[in-house]
């Protein structure tokens, strides 16, 4: 004959064990919507901050060699007078958004070394800053055989118009276009051992079907969602130069998962990642980019 009290206590237990094990769903359908957050957060902030960044060290030369006739956050408008457009002028103005992007994208990588203590989302919006910077600079020299016809006074490669006044002929900058393209999976694969090392745990990297899964929370969705943000909120800027840079970006996204997926090595952290959303870092954001779209649409001049 079966105890009441103990039946009592074992529908107790399952009770509990059943709302114990709900809560763990929750808790992990939490850190994984956390994790995608987070790292879009992050994307979207380095991309903007390399995006507008190159605009405006192009217009402190420009202006520095009077080319400069107003700065939007995504293009700058140069002086219709062309005597102004020396071989000099030009090529100083127009080469040094472009080697900006490599030195802070160098320096970017190198600074997402320090954070060897806590991950998290600095780590990450370091290493998006350093992919980006340097994506920036290699989708210029893709975009070198494009020729820059200036709708509405928009330039896709600025290093095309180097080029042109360079003399460069076809061939050679198709050349130096597939030696991007290359320099991009280069870039992948540098960047993959740190993306798999932000994670705290080697729970959710131990298996391969594990590690496609977090590599598609971290890096796959924020690139697919952050591509179509980037896509309407610069699409005032140049059209082939916005789309190139989704396009070089996926080169760069499936070089990382390809080479993350092989990477053994995986690092612990002393304190570990807390898995909260930085809303601080969210906000900032969000406030940086309307007050761009209110104050800098229409461009200023200095």
């Amino acid at each position: 004959m079966v105890d009441p009290k103990n039946s009592m206590d074992s529908k107790e237990r399952i009770l509990d064990f059943t709302e114990k094990l709900s809560n763990k769903e929750n808790s992990q359908e939490q850190e994984r919507n956390n994790r995608i957050i987070n790292s879009s957060v992050a994307y979207l902030a380095a991309y903007s901050i390399v995006y507008v960044s190159f605009y405006v060290i192009s217009s402190l030369f420009a202006k520095r060699f009077s080319l400069l006739y107003k700065l939007y956050f995504f293009k700058v408008d140069y002086t219709r007078n062309f005597d102004m457009w020396t071989v000099d002028s030009v090529l100083r103005t127009f080469i040094s958004g472009a080697l900006y992007c490599l030195i802070g994208g160098v320096i970017a990588l190198i600074i997402q070394k320090l954070y060897r203590k806590r991950p998290g989302i600095l780590k990450t919006f370091w290493l998006w800053l350093g992919i980006h910077y340097l994506n920036f600079f290699c989708t210029q020299l893709i975009l070198m055989p494009i020729k820059n016809n200036g709708n509405q006074g928009v330039i896709s490669s600025y290093l095309g118009i180097v080029a042109d006044y360079l003399f460069w002929e076809d061939f050679a900058k198709i050349i130096v276009s597939i030696i991007a393209i290359m320099f991009l999976i280069i870039i992948g694969f540098v960047v993959a051992k740190p993306f798999i090392q932000i994670t705290n745990t080697t729970q959710n990297v131990s298996k391969n079907e594990n590690r496609i899964i977090y590599l598609f929370q971290t890096i796959f969705l924020p690139y697919v969602i952050c591509s179509g943000v980037t896509l309407i909120y610069f699409s005032d800027g140049s059209f082939i130069l916005n789309l190139g840079l989704v396009f070089t970006m996926f080169v760069i996204v499936v070089s990382i998962i390809i080479n993350a997926m092989k990477s053994r090595m995986i690092m612990i952290y002393k304190m570990p990642e807390t898995g909260l959303i930085e809303n601080k870092f969210l906000v900032v954001l969000a406030s940086i980019l309307i007050l761009m779209k209110i104050f800098f649409n229409n461009g200023i001049q200095f």
